[in-house]
């Protein structure tokens, strides 16, 4: 398989290349990273990607740049994931984003079921894709939506008022070691490589509070459990 990408930046996936058992104990992490210099890719993406089988990722923006920002710690966790098996029950890649609805909009979906406020507001976030690259980058989430690797919810204040707007990563091997970043940074190119982001890293087995902390709640908030949030698959 082949992940295209922008000149420069293609990234193969060699299906007969031995595929050694990732670990993200065999790196060493920098506990502070900031952006626009490479540090957050080169530290934090394309390793931990690249030795995950998990990525539960909170990041209120969402854009298909990153794709292309991350492209190898990318192609490595897809070709680790289709050489599972068995393959996994449940989305191995998990996206909350966020959106604002009013109190009455809210109540609406929660009461009724009732999504059209939402859909508008998230119709306004999607434009036909105008360059092949951005095209590239769709034909990608589509591709791992089929394949049952991605799934996105939507975070909505329960009241109406704010946003989703924690940000922080968990990326787990197969052993069940994570690490965790949190900070600024959303999940797009410009935060990837443009703006000024600072991230703090730490890992399971070094901080697990940490760790316990930010699972449990990512899991109630995609499970629609939090008392504050509710979300909706997108």
């Amino acid at each position: 398989m082949t992940v295209r990408e922008p000149e420069g930046q293609r990234t193969s996936v060699n299906d007969n290349e031995p595929l050694e058992s990732g670990s993200l104990r065999r790196h060493s992490w920098q506990r502070f990273l900031r952006g626009p210099d490479e540090e957050v890719l080169e530290k934090l993406y394309v390793p931990a990607l690249s030795e995950g089988v998990r990525y539960d990722r909170c990041c209120s923006y969402f854009s298909s740049s990153v794709l292309s920002a991350a492209a190898r710690g990318f192609a490595n966790l897809i070709r680790r994931l289709e050489a599972l098996d068995p393959a996994p029950e449940h989305p191995p890649v998990r996206l909350l984003v966020n959106e604002e609805l009013s109190e009455a909009d809210v109540a609406a979906l929660t009461e009724t079921g009732d999504v059209r406020a939402l859909e508008r507001h998230l119709k306004k976030r999607f434009k036909t894709p105008k360059e092949a690259l951005e095209k590239d980058r769709l034909a990608m989430l589509a591709w791992l939506v089929k394949k049952g690797l991605l799934q996105v919810r939507v975070g909505l204040m329960r009241r109406g008022r704010g946003l989703l707007h924690a940000k922080f990563g968990i990326v787990t091997d197969e052993a069940g070691d994570a690490i965790v970043f949190r900070g600024s940074g959303n999940e797009s190119a410009r935060a990837l490589l443009g703006n000024f982001e600072q991230l703090e890293v730490s890992t399971s087995w070094e901080d697990p509070d940490a760790h316990n902390r930010h699972s449990s709640d990512f899991e109630s908030i995609w499970r629609n459990e939090d008392p504050y949030v509710l979300s909706v698959p997108l």
